[in-house]
């Protein structure tokens, strides 16, 4: 069966490759060897231009007038697709973006499918997997933190770090197929220090990489909990974070009964702030499994905020004091307004001081207090984004994962034998071209389409 992304067989694409709403201008962009002749059909404006020139002309089908506006080509390679491509840009009603996708498709051009125009340029070394998902994830930023993370993975930061892994294991590789491809030689490469050494720290790069959560932290949200005990103020300050009124706020205790989530815009981190049920013994069925989520929200949080009622002193109970994170917890003590008392600066739990704001939580000021501090614990949690090309990727981590089984694999191998073992460097070359393969997968060097469907199955049709 023919693949639907096939297009060696001459297929030319289109798909409008702005936003499907009203708006006052739309781009609609076609792809392939007949890219130039369809587009001169319906803007003879067109015909004889230089490429990367801009003209402007009327947008016909047969001899009825759809539209007009600018439109320019693209010569291959030299394009985003690394083909033919010409660009319609004119106004931005559905009725005429319609009139004019018909005027195109009536030539014998088809409508892309999602991602296509994406796939094309990694099908022709315009870019590999990782920009490709930097470029989706450019086009899905909501914040600047998660647009320069995109950017710097778009410009091939992450791919660079990804093929230079796989090029350290091409060496090692070369080095074992040595003492295959010339066994007269007795080389002893598998018994060779230096080449496990080579290994260990390969693999010690890579399980670090593994570690590092801040990359998928930014893409996906940073998790942000507020805790405490039922009537503290936590649903009063998710508002006030929110600057609205997300969680019903209420004097009676136990109001809240499930996890009430919002997202925000954190020193230019996003960051999803979950309030949680009151943390209590209870009798109350509904009420205990919103205690239970809470727990298991503050748990499984990268910042937690936990809120204390000054009206019933400043002791911590037990069990908020073990959920609190070193470094990563502001302690907030609600209704500061309605006693008179000296708030500590930190309380210590252990030997780890967690620090302190008291406050109003109805009033504004209590906001200006609050968010310079959350915003440096949320900083530093997704701090790393924001220098370093990271995994941002459940098949990135994935990948490294299988990479690293295969090279302990291969280790294993070595260590069987004393000297170099036919058989035996055999195993591991296999090995090393495996972990060279689930590394490749990333970029795309393995040429797998069942990487390439998973990658560009979550595009709009434009891209």
């Amino acid at each position: 069966m023919q693949n639907r992304f096939d297009y060696q067989n001459g297929d030319t694409i289109v798909a409008l490759a702005t936003a499907p709403v009203a708006s006052g201008v739309a781009v609609i962009r076609l792809s392939g060897p007949r890219a130039w002749e369809v587009g001169t059909s319906v803007c003879a404006a067109l015909e004889g231009v230089e490429p990367r020139r801009v003209v402007f002309g009327k947008f016909v089908l047969g001899r009825e007038e759809l539209d007009e506006g600018l439109a320019v080509g693209f010569c291959a390679p030299a394009s985003f697709t690394g083909e033919d491509v010409v660009e319609l840009q004119g106004h931005g009603g559905r009725a005429v973006v319609q009139a004019v996708l018909d005027a195109v498709l009536a030539h014998g051009v088809r409508m892309a499918q999602p991602g296509e125009f994406s796939r094309r340029a990694v099908l022709n070394g315009k870019m590999d997997l990782t920009a490709a998902e930097g470029l989706a994830d450019l086009i899905a930023a909501q914040t600047e933190v998660q647009r320069k993370q995109a950017l710097r993975q778009l410009d091939g930061a992450l791919g660079e770090r990804f093929e230079g892994w796989r090029t350290a294991v091409l060496g090692l590789l070369a080095q074992v197929e040595a003492a295959i491809d010339f066994p007269d030689e007795e080389l002893d490469v598998l018994a060779d220090a230096a080449l496990t050494k080579a290994m260990h720290a390969l693999m010690a790069d890579l399980t670090a990489a593994l570690g590092e959560q801040a990359g998928a932290r930014v893409r996906d949200g940073i998790a942000l909990a507020i805790v405490g005990k039922p009537n503290a103020g936590k649903s009063t300050l998710l508002n006030l974070l929110a600057g609205r009124d997300v969680a019903i706020v209420s004097d009676i205790a136990g109001t809240t009964r499930d996890v009430v989530t919002s997202v925000l815009d954190l020193g230019g981190f996003p960051v999803t702030v979950a309030d949680t049920a009151g943390m209590r013994m209870t009798e109350d069925v509904i009420e205990a499994e919103g205690v239970r989520r809470a727990r298991k929200q503050a748990e499984r949080a990268d910042v937690l905020v936990v809120v204390v009622d000054s009206t019933e002193g400043e002791e911590l109970d037990e069990e908020l004091a073990e959920l609190m994170l070193p470094g990563r917890t502001l302690v907030v003590m609600s209704k500061a307004d309605r006693v008179e008392m000296d708030f500590p600066a930190q309380v210590k739990v252990g030997e780890v001081g967690h620090p302190v704001v008291a406050a109003n939580l109805t009033e504004p000021e209590a906001l200006r207090r609050i968010l310079p501090l959350l915003t440096r614990m949320v900083a530093d949690v997704g701090g790393e984004a924001t220098e370093s090309a990271l995994l941002t990727r459940q098949r990135h981590k994935a990948a490294v994962e299988q990479a690293l089984q295969s090279l302990g694999h291969a280790l294993a191998c070595m260590a069987r034998a004393g000297k170099s073992d036919g058989s035996v460097a055999e195993l591991a070359a296999q090995d090393l071209r495996d972990a060279a393969s689930a590394i490749g997968s990333v970029t795309g060097r393995t040429g797998s389409e069942d990487v390439l469907d998973v990658v560009f199955s979550t595009f709009c049709v434009g891209k």
